[in-house]
């Protein structure tokens, strides 16, 4: 099945995908509706003072309706009449005196309000955001890895920072506007159907007129949208490899090559931007040309109207007022829709996202306390069309030392990603005492493991918190002795603050064989039942290597451990070495037995 795209959706199914966000919130939601209702209603009122103060100030008299008035206006002759009498006492400077009351008051009222909305608006969205947000980076973080095989680092970045904030822009924040505005439009139709139906009737045909023309630019808004949405995520994405791979950029002289490549990326999504901006730039244009066609046509009819007796001048006055003054709301609304056809967009990308399942599902049983035998049993696994692993076997039992081994692509890592269950056998099984390892829990069953690899992620922290990585309670003795078998403990005393020594962005302050050592002390930390070791010297200098290296033997003492290398000087004392070659086990033994068969260790060992 398909990932959903952008034209997938639409905002009624977008409003179901983030109601379950929206439901915590949902006295905010509140708040923030009776706070826009407030608003729109000062709004309103502002305006539907106008006819009282003018009768007041020119001595017309609280003259009634016109006959051809809707029953309703009858509310519109008490209003009138109420207002008129607080404001008009007889004596013109106390009416100027009321009149100026009554206009501060709803301006205060108007302000308060606006500012109330705001305030509980701005709390509700970024409330809605946090928990979007917070959703979306579990559901990744707890992907398999061909989710991240499948799509650059850049793109996941973009969808969980540029997406979301889009998303919030142009759906929350304009559901926010759409319903203030809307409650605006409402209040002033139901106004100015009270003072003449016929004339709102016909204001309102004029505008539809526009409104169709404007249905029409939003289609192209949404797909103009979802290339925006592309276009940033690929500039993203070139942003974040240079920045992460810069050493490599500036020892290979890239510097030019990466600009080059960022500048067009930026400036694809400057075109994009552009054609979105042309369309977006017609809508309020078309929009106010037909509000504005129907007030001058309201203009005509009315004062031909009013000169027939059929509506008074000072109700029409008031209509123009009213009708003048919803052009502001309509036209917001406009531009809500046309904005929030990008966060359509990007609501595609972050529905489609949460709408996706990881590969591997945890089980339900818990993995065995002692330590186990680990089997994999005619394990066969492919990416596509291409064969990595075929019908592979073996055993593994308490406190053997096993290497793996073979040249690249021969499947030896992919090995230790069915073991890990970062992917599953296509066909065959890994099993623990004899159990298929799909039936564990996965996090269990994983905490099993202790994992040092050749890329080491260590944290802008100390040193003491990265060795005790994921426990909020770190065990000082526990730390200090895991890094004594590491043989990190020495070189860590030397630094500025011991154990307490922040180490840099991804450790940079320390060299490649002691960020090393720190990984094998935290994988020693969580005290597992195997030790995984896969290509952990193959990036070190010869020095930094048997320093590792003597660390590695050291915390092999009295565990299980399955040995990934390249380099088979380290792997020459396992008790056992399994030999890969096009996804096959070739050979098996231990490192004499192997230089003696003369196949393919023996090729391999003779090449380094």
């Amino acid at each position: 099945m398909s990932s959903p795209t952008a034209a997938d959706f639409t905002v009624r199914r977008l409003a179901r995908i983030m109601l379950p966000f929206v439901r915590p919130a949902w006295q905010l939601v509140v708040f923030s509706t009776v706070a826009n209702l407030l608003f729109s209603s000062a709004n309103a009122l502002i305006l539907a003072v106008v006819e009282p103060v003018f009768r007041t100030l020119f001595g017309a008299g609280a003259s009634p309706l016109p006959t051809g008035a809707m029953p309703a206006s009858g509310f519109m002759k008490a209003f009138n009449d109420t207002l008129g009498s607080f404001i008009n006492s007889g004596d013109r400077s106390e009416s100027l005196r009321s009149i100026s009351l009554v206009i501060i008051g709803l301006f205060v009222v108007r302000g308060l309000t606006k500012y109330a909305s705001a305030v509980i608006s701005t709390r509700l969205e970024e409330g809605i955001m946090k928990r979007v947000r917070d959703a979306l980076f579990n559901h990744v973080t707890e992907h398999s890895l061909d989710f991240f095989s499948k799509r650059k680092a850049g793109e996941i970045i973009s969808l969980l920072t540029n997406d979301v904030h889009i998303l919030n822009h142009a759906t929350i924040n304009s559901i926010t506007v759409m319903w203030r505005e809307a409650s605006t439009v409402i209040i002033y139709l139901t106004l100015l159907a009270m003072i003449s139906l016929k004339l709102t009737l016909i204001s309102i045909a004029v505008s539809m007129i526009g409104l169709l023309l404007i249905r029409t630019a939003t289609r192209l808004l949404r797909s103009y949208g979802a290339r925006l949405q592309a276009a940033q995520a690929d500039y993203t994405s070139t942003l974040q490899e240079t920045v992460f791979g810069i050493r490599v950029v500036k020892g290979m002289n890239l510097e030019r090559f990466v600009t080059t490549r960022f500048a067009e990326q930026t400036a694809a999504f400057v075109r994009r931007a552009t054609r979105n901006a042309r369309v977006m730039g017609l809508i309020p244009m078309v929009n106010d040309t037909f509000g504005i066609v129907a007030l001058v046509t309201v203009f005509y009819i009315g004062s031909m109207d009013s000169a027939a007796g059929i509506i008074a001048p000072s109700s029409l006055m008031t209509f123009l007022f009213l009708l003048f003054g919803l052009m502001q709301p309509i036209s917001a609304i406009v531009n809500t829709i046309a904005a929030m056809q990008r966060g359509i967009a990007a609501g595609a990308n972050v529905a489609a996202a949460l709408g996706t399942s990881p590969s591997i599902n945890t089980g339900a049983a818990s993995p065995p306390e002692q330590m186990p035998v680990l089997e994999a049993s005619n394990v066969s696994f492919s990416y596509g069309e291409r064969h990595v692993l075929r019908n592979v076997s073996f055993t593994i039992h308490p406190g053997e030392k096993v290497a793996l081994v073979g040249a690249s692509g021969s499947g030896k890592s992919t090995m230790l990603d069915m073991i890990m269950r970062f992917y599953d056998p296509a066909s065959g099984a890994v099993r623990i005492n004899g159990s298929d390892v799909r039936t564990f829990d996965l996090g269990a069953y994983r905490r099993l493991f202790g994992v040092v690899s050749q890329e080491t992620l260590l944290f802008n922290d100390t040193i003491v918190r990265n060795i005790a990585l994921g426990d909020e309670s770190p065990n000082a003795q526990r730390v200090e002795a895991a890094a004594r078998i590491a043989h990190a403990d020495g070189f860590i005393r030397e630094t500025p603050d011991g154990y307490e020594t922040v180490i840099g962005d991804r450790g940079m302050r320390l060299s490649g064989g002691q960020r090393q050592r720190i990984a094998i002390a935290r994988a020693l930390y969580r005290q597992p039942q195997i030790l995984l070791f896969d290509e952990a010297t193959s990036a070190l200098d010869t020095e930094s290597e048997r320093l590792v290296q003597g660390a590695i033997d050291d915390a092999l003492v009295g565990r299980t451990a399955i040995i990934v290398a390249h380099r088979l000087s380290t792997i020459v004392n396992a008790d056992r070495i399994l030999v890969f070659d096009d996804g096959q086990i070739v050979e098996h033994g231990t490192h004499a037995e192997l230089l003696a068969q003369r196949g393919v260790y023996h090729r391999l060992y003779e090449m380094q």
